[in-house]
């Protein structure tokens, strides 16, 4: 089967990006997602431009920090709350949304001088908010871009496997058996995106983020040579978006 490892948000700052790329080079993580309005963009687009056989997908971030766009209805003061602050997606307008969307596709397009391998999005809203699904959909579709856990015009849904969390209290050994359980599980699949957030620590993620520490115990896990040494014997193959037809 193929095994997609997308590490979210490439960009959120320089350690969350450097781990990623670290995790890449010596782990398992086979793909990425980068943000395009956060701090941390503009050093992880040039990694991009850089490292060109690097599978690095697009974002979407509406969840965190401020708009490419006048979208009143996304934001409180100028600025995106959390889905799980607002609830609902019942104030977001679908054409605010699309067209937030559209800046942020066309943002990565002139930072990284490429294409997205796919497109997610920050804290999942389109997997929770209805609106945030169609808007996204309809950018997917119009790009010919497949998107985390969504079947589309142009491309079948992949199996998504999001628990790969690091629980309060739940020590690395217990990660470490998570994740080999849950990777004999996407075997069962032709194919699975399993996501994850690994990172270096550093000082924006320390005390601007809830999901900080835990991010490097997620490194620890997917560099252990024990849980590469898994995938063969699970008939697993890493792969991208790249691969998916």
């Amino acid at each position: 089967m193929k095994l997609i490892v997308n590490a979210d948000d490439f960009g959120l700052t320089d350690g969350v990006t450097l781990g990623i790329l670290h995790a890449m080079e010596h782990g398992i993580v086979t793909s990425t997602t980068m943000m395009v309005n956060t701090p941390g963009a503009q050093a992880a687009a040039d990694i991009a431009r850089r490292e060109s056989g690097l599978a690095v997908g697009l974002h979407i971030n509406i969840s965190l920090g401020s708009p490419l766009t006048a979208c009143e209805s996304l934001t409180e003061n100028g600025k995106f709350q959390k889905p799980s602050v607002i609830g609902t997606d019942e104030r977001y307008k679908e054409e605010d949304l699309y067209l937030e969307m559209r800046a942020q596709y066309s943002r990565f397009l002139a930072l990284t001088g490429r294409r997205p391998t796919h497109v997610d999005s920050h804290l999942y809203v389109h997997q929770i908010f209805p609106k945030v699904s169609r808007a996204l959909r309809r950018l997917a579709e119009e790009e010919a871009l497949p998107v985390r856990d969504m079947e589309t015009r142009c491309f079948p849904r992949v199996y998504f496997e999001g628990n790969f969390k690091v629980r309060p209290g739940e020590t690395g050994a217990e990660l470490k058996q998570k994740c080999l359980a849950l990777l004999a599980r996407a075997a069962s699949q032709p194919a699975a995106e399993l996501m994850v957030h690994p990172a270096f620590l550093d000082d924006w993620l320390l005390h601007n983020s809830s999901y900080n520490v835990q991010r490097t115990a997620e490194h620890a896990v997917l560099t252990d040579p024990e849980v590469r040494g898994l995938l063969p014997q699970l008939a697993i193959r890493l792969a991208t978006y790249r691969d998916v037809e």
